[in-house]
């Protein structure tokens, strides 16, 4: 199922879909097919104007991430779960050192927390997701960058098989369990991909709080043309897409109750 979930979204993601539309296109061309080939063109067309020349990625990104708030702390929380995607994990393994992705946040967040929280656990949860079976989790990259930001080692625990989310949440869920924790921890994830990440983990019977970092909109995008940043228009699309493809997936499936979790007040 992971695997095959890889190879959809390398179908369907916008500028692989118009890539593939265009292949089409040769292929009816070749054949003969001159009104198919027509339609496969104007998909790509249709597909590559939305995506790079219009922010319907940011309106997607930002009805997601207005979804979950950080609470107010009644009391000093027990941990916080960070889940992997803010460390490049191929990168820090060849150079050594540890290299971050967009979603740096993540990490930044809980460092911030560490620091305000001296006797707060922190756990990682987060592997290696490639299809080639490359083995670089984010582990030791983490370790790292927290030992030089002054965090001891004894705070730290990590989960370095996980996946994706819902891998995140069931081992996540079987490690507080072994390490007998108990009481809410804070769920540090990107803010789009919290409403997916807090509905797995509340699958799993893991009580956690939200804490949404690494916020892309400023929450309030009008859908408009964007005409003069096609490589980020792209990116924040393709993310959203994902996005919604992953909790769509995950309501299929059974993992989730709801196909478009909110935070209830």
């Amino acid at each position: 199922m992971f695997v095959l979930s890889k190879l959809f979204w390398f179908i369907v993601q916008p500028l692989a879909f118009a890539f593939l539309s265009m292949l089409a296109v040769l292929a009816c061309l070749a054949f003969s097919r001159t009104g198919a080939a027509a339609v496969f063109a104007m998909l790509a067309a249709l597909t590559l104007g939305v995506t790079s020349f219009t922010n319907l990625g940011a309106v997607l990104l930002a009805d997601l991430e207005t979804r979950f708030r950080r609470p107010a702390l009644a009391e000093p929380p027990a941990c916080a779960i960070v889940l992997g995607g803010g460390i490049n994990t191929g990168a820090s393994a060849r150079r050594g050192i540890y290299v971050f992705t967009r979603a740096a946040d993540r990490y930044i967040e809980a460092l911030r927390l560490a620091r305000l929280y001296p006797d707060m656990t922190i756990l990682v949860t987060g592997g290696d997701n490639a299809l080639t079976g490359a083995r670089n989790g984010e582990a030791e990259p983490a370790a790292r960058f927290f030992a030089d930001h002054g965090i001891s080692p004894e705070r730290l625990l990590y989960e370095p098989d996980a996946r994706n989310t819902a891998e995140n949440a069931a081992h996540t869920a079987a490690l507080l369990k072994d390490r007998a924790m108990d009481g809410p921890c804070l769920l540090v994830t990107s803010a789009y991909h919290m409403p997916r990440a807090f509905a797995l983990f509340e699958a799993a019977s893991v009580e956690v709080q939200p804490w949404p970092a690494d916020y892309r909109t400023d929450g309030r995008p009008r859908l408009s043309a964007s005409l003069d940043r096609p490589m980020t228009n792209a990116a924040m699309l393709t993310t959203a897409l994902r996005e919604w493809a992953g909790l769509a997936a995950a309501r299929l499936r059974g993992h989730t109750a709801r196909l478009s979790p909110r935070q209830v007040d």
